[in-house]
């Protein structure tokens, strides 16, 4: 017989396609719903589900706290507040989020999973329905080298590395708990191809207020996060912009852009990342002030965007000079944030050594 997950399961993994059929028939309409007591409610709940995302320590409540519709329908409803964001690190914040929140739940089924029984083998009926749908054959010791590649992309162990796998005809070999971390990854990815979604104006507008709310939220956290911006601290990417600018060097579209977004996501008002384009031989305060704000998202728009990563930088060919640190890290953010958290190494004192002009047993 073929394994149904109940409303509580499809709670915890709101992303299966199961629980898209259990909301779709009773919130039909979302332009509707939104305007009642009702859907601000689920409104409150996924502004939580976000914010939880952005917070460092993570709660993963086994309890269903609400009906489970009610749960899956606020976590279809953060993933279209963030797409009317449309920011890039909000959108894999809580992907990941998402992505953790199910590793959490499925490596501790039996803690809260009432019908928690084991399928053939070492897994629960639960855990291959999921991985079925999901394409991770838990039963099988390998995995395609395109999907491999894919889920291993964002995870910064050398274990992972292809070089440091046994690959044999197209197939990477993998054991029990690689293929919980693959999973995860896996939850991540296919969250993450489809966002942002395109979601109607008016729905976005009637979200404004709490789009708003999430947006400052997060700038706020940025800035606690990075501090007091510090040139001192820049990856080398971003200081040989910098230093372009100094040396009176017009920086390309792409370098504007990426340079811009940094000093945004660091910290940096509007003002003073002008005053920084003050440098160039082209500038433009009218210009530059508009192409600021379109970046940092306080243009007509209201897209505000992340700075590149690594990988896009090195694609636009502004990953230059790079150095020890930049060897551990994806993301020019990271690197910053890792210079300005490394401790400064104190010199070692140096030995004074006597003068024999003033020693007595020498004269």
């Amino acid at each position: 017989m073929e394994f149904v997950p109940s409303g509580k399961e499809l709670s915890h993994f709101p992303f299966l396609k199961n629980a898209h059929g259990l909301i779709r028939s009773r919130f039909s309409s979302l332009g509707t719903i939104l305007g009642t007591e009702k859907g601000q409610v689920l409104i409150s709940s996924a502004v939580h589900r976000i914010q939880e995302s952005l917070s460092k320590k993570k709660n993963h409540v086994p309890e269903v706290i609400d009906s489970p519709e009610d749960e899956i329908a606020a976590y279809a409803l953060a993933r279209i507040i963030v797409s009317c964001i449309n920011d890039k690190q909000l959108i894999d914040r809580l992907t990941r989020y998402e992505a953790e929140r199910g590793y959490y739940f499925l490596v501790n089924e039996e803690e809260w999973n009432t019908r928690y029984t084991q399928d053939e083998g070492e897994y629960s009926r639960l855990w291959t329905a999921i991985a079925d749908e999901l394409g991770i054959r838990i039963s099988q010791d390998r995995i395609p080298v395109p999907d491999y590649v894919e889920l291993i992309a964002p995870i910064h162990d050398d274990h992972y590395r292809l070089i440091n796998r046994h690959v044999e005809r197209g197939f990477v070999k993998i054991n029990k708990n690689e293929r919980y971390d693959l999973l995860r990854e896996r939850i991540r990815v296919l969250q993450r191809r489809d966002l942002p979604h395109r979601v109607p104006k008016n729905i976005c507008e009637q979200l404004a207020p709490k789009v708003a709310e999430i947006k400052k939220v997060y700038q706020e956290q940025m800035v606690r996060q990075f501090g007091k911006v510090e040139e001192t601290a820049f990856p080398p990417c971003m200081q040989a912009l910098v230093n372009a600018l100094g040396a009176g060097t017009n920086l390309t579209h792409a370098g504007r852009f990426s340079l811009t977004a940094f000093l945004h996501n660091i910290g940096m008002d509007t003002t003073g990342i002008a005053e920084l384009y003050s440098r160039s031989p082209d500038f433009d305060i009218e210009k530059t002030l508009y192409q600021v704000e379109h970046i940092t998202g306080r243009g007509g728009t209201g897209t505000e965007y992340t700075t590149p990563a690594c990988a896009a930088m090195q694609t636009t060919g502004l990953c230059v000079h790079r150095d020890a640190l930049c060897e551990k890290v994806s993301h020019p953010l990271s690197y910053y944030k890792m210079k300005k958290t490394k401790p400064l190494r104190k010199p070692a004192p140096v030995e004074k050594k006597p003068d024999p002009a003033n020693n007595p047993n020498t004269q």
